[in-house]
């Protein structure tokens, strides 16, 4: 004792009966809640049962407890759609090039008709040939409608009809001429025939492959 205030002051406060803080990073004891505002070290762990601090931070790397949130909003309640066909939600080629076939046969078909209607009404021909081809005229109408409607993913059976309806009118024709005509007409309209064939047999070709009437078929 030296006689002065501070040095008594000093000596009345034993160590050690101030409670000092907990060192920084110190983990709590378990069950008992962490200092506020305690930030627990690198990669740590709580004990099981300690509550974070208000406003504490987790470690890097923990997780909360209970289920992990889906992924995205509302990604697992919206299904996906399935496909509208195996190949595809769009139009293949082959029934467009069906649908355009259909178009420019059936106004080719009822061009020609129209002008044998008209020779016909005129007199100036009256063959059993150029009578015969006036049966162009609703197949024509059936390949427009028919072309139409596979746009629509409607079935391409209309379009396949009014083809081969097409393609009989003509051998139809070819045979009733055989039949009444002489070589010289028979002849010419076999050139005719040969020239007209090809487009009813590729639209009634196209019309029915697989694509296209699998592709018609699975319309929803």
């Amino acid at each position: 004792m030296t006689g002065q205030p501070y040095e008594q002051e000093w000596d009345a406060v034993p160590p050690g009966s101030v409670p000092q803080p907990p060192p920084y990073g110190a983990i709590p004891p378990q069950g008992q809640p962490a200092p506020y505002g305690g930030v627990l070290p690198y990669g740590a762990v709580p004990p099981y049962g300690a509550v974070p601090p208000y406003g504490a931070v987790p470690p890097h790397g923990a997780t909360p407890y209970g289920p992990p949130a889906p992924y995205g909003p509302g990604w697992a309640a919206v299904p996906l759609a399935p496909p509208a066909w195996p190949d595809g939600p769009g139009r293949p080629g082959s029934a467009t090039t069906a649908a355009v076939l259909g178009f420019v046969t059936g106004g080719l078909t009822a061009l020609v008709s129209l002008a044998f209607l008209v020779a016909v009404l005129s007199g100036a021909e009256d063959d059993p040939i150029t009578t015969t081809l006036l049966l162009g005229i609703p197949c024509a109408a059936g390949l427009i409608t028919g072309a139409a409607r596979l746009l629509g993913r409607h079935s391409p059976a209309v379009l396949f009809a009014s083809a081969l309806a097409s393609v009989v009118v003509l051998f139809l024709a070819l045979v009733v001429g055989a039949a009444s005509q002489d070589a010289d007409d028979v002849a010419g309209f076999s050139v005719f025939l040969v020239l007209a064939l090809p487009l009813p047999v590729v639209t009634a070709v196209f019309a029915r492959l697989p694509r296209t009437v699998g592709w018609a078929g699975s319309r929803p």
